[in-house]
């Protein structure tokens, strides 16, 4: 069953996880088994090469791919390669030298930490590391023998589940069997004083250990240590920020990282966690991470609610939707490409309205879309457009300055969608009627209208508008807009040219 998203930061006071964790899994996102996943138990996550996910199953090595986003795996494939090298817990991946590190189990007391490189197309036989004052005890032989130590005997030590810090210079694992630990297994470090040569560990202190068992360290950026531990009786993860050479005083995860069962594991990539958990019962353990709800979204409602002059129309309907994002917008876009942004958040149900869409052809069905800015999120819905033989041709008209026939600069633009009009009644004809305000002479203001007829007209047929379409009408201060006019800007609604379809039905 799907599991919503609890929560995306820790409680007030404890470690902040917004510089690891994308914000963008707060909300659209559940956090829960990846396909992935089979009937046996996925375990031992590391990030590995090329952008992969490196884990084991079955006592194989697997490799799954990371999507671009870094927000999804692809489906794994089996390196044996990397099985041939023995490797049974996880894996240390150093990209800056090719490198690898991981642990081998020598005998039932010893389980060493090893490495590999990539050379010639191939990982080379593992090398055993050589770590400062471990490998061997000291005897009893004289300090001159020996330079000071009699190595007579192999230590038995196991350590396991390497991981990597400091641009490769230094490796945290888990080790039980280490000399002045806090009791269990604990994590340590050692850090590296040449090609061939690490320093002694060191214990990660009593701010990440306890007398419980701490295992599978994952390091970020050098800034916050993900790592198990058991001293609440299951396995719990938690996370502590750096503080110096040191960790500050480690915090139990929230949800959705922990659950009422064993959560082993955790690495972050670019944002994105993935986690070990055996809350997928039954199935051994899985690897967890945020996944996209699926999008829920839908149009309804629309219909044509007006008729415009020139032929364009409105539709109104509904967008209804579920785990909308917080930020973005919402496009609704009629499919003749007239298209409407809204700013989320937004309602749901969320009414839109698009108005003044073309529509050059019989009645048809057509489609309306809504969407998110993430366009995974998509929904259409159709809807009857209204015919062609239904449009009706009024154009609002150009007006004038005080005794002037001169069209008006802004007027270019009118100009130009006009004749786009035009030009879809092919066979029409067209009255071009000319006014004025009342001020003047009836005589006047005759000619006056007529002369702004007449520089619509030569407009019109300088933009290809034939001139036997045309037919100039002066009406002179006869239909007054506003009449009785008070002042200039309702004297200036009356200085005006209007063009008329003569024949409507386009016949």
């Amino acid at each position: 069953m799907r599991k919503s998203i609890i929560m995306m930061m820790l409680m007030a006071g404890a470690v902040s996880m917004q510089a690891a964790i994308s914000e963008k899994y707060a909300e659209g996102y559940d956090f829960e088994s990846l396909p992935l996943n089979t009937t046996t138990s996925e375990s031992n996550i590391s990030l590995f090469a090329d952008n992969q996910l490196l884990f084991l199953n079955d006592g194989k090595v697997y490799l799954s791919q990371f999507t671009e986003q870094q927000d999804s795996l692809l489906a794994p494939q089996e390196s044996n390669e990397l099985t041939k090298l023995g490797i049974q817990g996880n894996v240390a991946y150093d990209a800056a030298k090719g490198k690898i590190y991981f642990s081998l189990v020598e005998s039932e007391t010893c389980e060493w930490l090893y490495e590999s490189t990539y050379k010639d197309g191939k990982w080379t036989t593992p090398k055993r590391l050589e770590i400062e004052g471990m490998g061997k005890v000291r005897g009893n032989n004289a300090f001159m023998a020996n330079a000071g130590w009699s190595y007579i005997s192999t230590v038995k030590n196991i350590m396991q589940n390497p991981a990597i810090a400091k641009n490769g210079t230094r490796l945290y694992f888990t080790s039980a069997t280490i000399e002045n630990g806090q009791g269990g297994k604990d994590l340590w470090y050692i850090d590296q004083k040449s090609d061939k040569l690490w320093a002694a560990p060191v214990n990660a202190g009593e701010t990440v250990n306890s007398t419980a068992d701490e295992d599978f360290a994952f390091v970020e950026k050098d800034e916050l240590l993900y790592f198990s531990s058991n001293k609440e009786g299951i396995t719990h993860l938690y996370l502590a920020e750096v503080a110096g050479d040191a960790w500050h005083t480690a915090q139990k995860l929230e949800a959705p990282y922990n659950s009422a069962v064993n959560d082993y594991s955790m690495v972050v990539t670019n944002g994105t966690p993935y986690v070990v958990t055996d809350r997928n019962v039954g199935n051994g353990s899985d690897i967890y991470a945020y996944v996209k709800r699926p999008c829920q979204i839908s149009v309804s409602d629309i219909e044509v609610v007006q008729e415009f002059t020139g032929g364009g129309y409105a539709i109104t309907g509904k967008v209804t939707f579920k785990d909308a994002p917080s930020t973005g917008n919402l496009y609704v876009k009629d499919d003749t490409g007239v298209a409407k942004t809204f700013e989320l958040p937004v309602q749901s149900p969320f009414s839109f309205e698009i108005d003044n869409l073309d529509c050059d052809k019989d009645t048809v069905t057509r489609a309306v879309m809504a969407w998110f800015s993430d366009t995974n999120c998509e929904s259409k819905a159709t809807y009857l457009a209204p015919a062609e033989i239904k449009r009706e041709f009024y154009w609002v008209y150009f007006l004038f300055e005080f005794d002037k026939s001169e069209l008006l600069p802004q007027s270019k633009a009118d100009m130009d969608r006009l004749v786009k009009e035009m030009q879809k009644f092919p066979e029409a004809k067209f009255e071009v009627s000319g006014y004025a305000d009342e001020r003047g002479s009836n005589e006047y203001n005759d000619k006056l209208s007529k002369r702004r007829a007449e520089a619509v007209k030569k407009a019109l047929i300088e933009k290809g508008i034939s001139a036997d379409k045309l037919k100039i009408v002066a009406k002179g201060e006869n239909a007054l807009q506003i009449k009785d006019a008070k002042d200039e800007d309702q004297h200036a609604q009356n200085r005006r040219v209007e063009v008329r379809i003569i024949n409507p039905e386009n016949k």
